[in-house]
């Protein structure tokens, strides 16, 4: 089981440069809300280097392969809108709301069913290579642990109850 599995969230500070090494972080995030005036470049062939950090990794799952080398190889900058629209970033917010808006989504996520999102951040990991019956097993292991667990009860009666539900993550 991977329920112990944390969430990373990103919060891209407002009127700033993600690059390099920040991008490298960035990418590595479950969920990353960033500021609308953010700018976002790979930068390393800038410096005549390659990328490092995990960028390789994480970017050309994101984007696929090709989108991947033309923002390492040009490192062109690009605005926020279009992180989104990449894949990138999840969420683009008027800079002066993020701070808000990145409290509001951690406060939701803490409330939220932390055990399966354990669950579902493993499946999603591993799915990267695992074949389809591989990971139609894994999906059925996953859920039978959800099944088993104290959120599960909660969720199913709060539906019927038409009320928000109460998870405590067991």
């Amino acid at each position: 089981s991977q329920q112990n599995t944390p969430l990373y969230l990103g919060a891209v500070l407002a009127g700033g440069a993600v690059a390099g090494g920040g991008m490298s972080v960035m990418l590595s995030a479950d969920l990353v809300i960033a500021a609308d005036d953010t700018r976002f470049t790979m930068a390393y062939s800038r410096i005549a280097t390659s990328p490092d950090g995990g960028s390789t990794y994480f970017l050309s799952r994101m984007v696929g392969y090709h989108k991947a080398m033309e923002l390492a190889l040009l490192s062109d900058t690009i605005d926020a809108e279009t992180a989104k629209s990449l894949g990138i970033v999840n969420f683009v917010v008027p800079a002066a709301e993020l701070q808000d808006k990145t409290a509001r989504l951690m406060q939701r996520l803490a409330q939220g069913a932390t055990y399966a999102y354990g669950e579902t951040k493993a499946l999603m990991n591993q799915s990267i290579n695992s074949s389809m019956e591989e990971q139609l097993e894994a999906e059925v292991q996953a859920f039978s642990r959800c099944a088993r667990t104290a959120d599960l009860a909660e969720g199913v009666t709060a539906f019927v109850e038409k009320r928000k539900p109460a998870f405590t993550g067991k």
